[in-house]
């Protein structure tokens, strides 16, 4: 199986009993995907420490997040 895009090599092989044609590109788009973009362009370049994670939280779940008394 491709880690990629998550289809076996016999799906596509007429050999194999697949079809060349088995799949067919399909373009969508994800607001969430969109908005994880958005800020990782806003983390800056060089920033010390790997690993940064951007996630997305249900708004009630940031403001109680940042909200709460320190």
């Amino acid at each position: 199986m491709c880690p990629e895009c998550r289809t076996r090599l016999a799906e596509w092989d007429p050999e194999h009993g697949g079809d060349p044609h088995a799949y067919v590109p399909d373009t969508m788009r994800c607001p969430g995907c969109e908005v994880i973009e958005q800020e990782r362009d806003q983390v800056p370049e060089g920033r010390p420490g790997y690993g940064v994670k951007i996630q997305l939280l249900p708004r009630s779940d940031y403001v109680r997040r940042h909200n709460a008394p320190s």
